[in-house]
């Protein structure tokens, strides 16, 4: 088997014609793509982007009310073949049953997407609904990337997405324990991408800002105070830097939030981030129910 060069964007010749940027993907990162938390939101537009892409699908999700058919759309509409696997990340044995996937399917590439969000001050959760979070967050991309990273080194190509946050470039008071989550994912990522290099499997850390998802909205934001991004378009940008870059920021606007943050103080950034939070959740009509 041929293998090519450690880029996303390499062109191999097979036979008499040069293959097409969707061929040349497929041939790098398929033909099985995995994708946690893919029920809806920004990991369903990560499905639907890879479908269009031509790779089968593995859909990992808890939500047993939406995932066969999420599967079955995509499978009908795109001509490939997608799985749905009902499964709560945040288990100890989602690891287990990750290699089980990984030695049923020829996966090139997994994304972890799937996560527990949560706003509001830190002890009004239980103890038990941070460490929920943290199982999911930190445990699910932990066993994923575990379970899935060897059969890639041994075939010497592949990646691995994982989804941060904005959030976890530091400290955010108000999605405390989420920010948390978030900056382990980022760490995970980058130090990834330091080691599977070598072997041929990409990895990049994708950070969203605020986006729309049913996730983003069960949460009530002040929507005049923010404006959200197309879920889709998270999945389009993760992709495309895939096997380019370590870390992705999505949307310009984003980059440029993150870079002027950066210059501040610790202390400063941490008010800034925290003052962001409470008036993107400030109540618009106290005396409402």
């Amino acid at each position: 088997m041929c293998r090519f060069p450690n880029r996303a964007d390499a062109t191999p010749v097979t036979g008499y014609r040069a293959q097409s940027p969707m061929d040349t993907f497929r041939t790098r990162y398929g033909p099985v793509a995995l994708v946690s938390g893919s029920a809806q939101g920004i990991g369903l537009e990560f499905a639907r982007a890879l479908a269009t892409r031509g790779l089968d699908l593995v859909l990992v999700d808890v939500r047993d009310d939406l995932l066969p058919g999420v599967a079955a759309e995509l499978a009908r509409t795109h001509g490939v073949e997608a799985h749905a696997v009902v499964l709560d990340v945040g288990e100890r044995a989602a690891g287990d049953r990750f290699r089980e996937l990984a030695e049923q399917h020829e996966i090139g590439l997994g994304i972890a997407n799937a996560a527990i969000g949560g706003v509001g001050p830190f002890l009004s959760e239980s103890l038990d609904a941070h460490r929920a979070r943290l199982a999911v967050n930190c445990g699910g991309a932990l066993s994923l990337c575990h379970a899935l990273s060897p059969a890639m080194l041994a075939r010497g190509r592949g990646g691995l997405i994982l989804l941060s946050s904005m959030a976890g470039l530091q400290g955010t008071g108000g999605v405390a324990s989420y920010s948390a989550t978030k900056a382990y994912d980022l760490a995970l990522a980058e130090a990834l991408w330091y080691e599977l290099k070598p072997g041929g499997v990409d990895v990049v850390a994708v950070l969203p800002g605020s986006t729309d998802t049913p996730g983003m909205r069960s949460s009530h934001p002040r929507e005049d105070r923010v404006a959200l991004m197309p879920a889709e378009q998270i999945a389009a940008e993760g992709l495309d830097a895939l096997g380019r870059v370590p870390r992705h920021i999505c949307g310009e606007a984003n980059q440029k939030v993150a870079e002027a943050l950066a210059k501040l103080p610790l202390e400063q950034l941490l008010q800034v981030m925290g003052d962001q939070m409470a008036r993107l959740y400030e109540n618009p009509d106290p005396g409402g129910d």
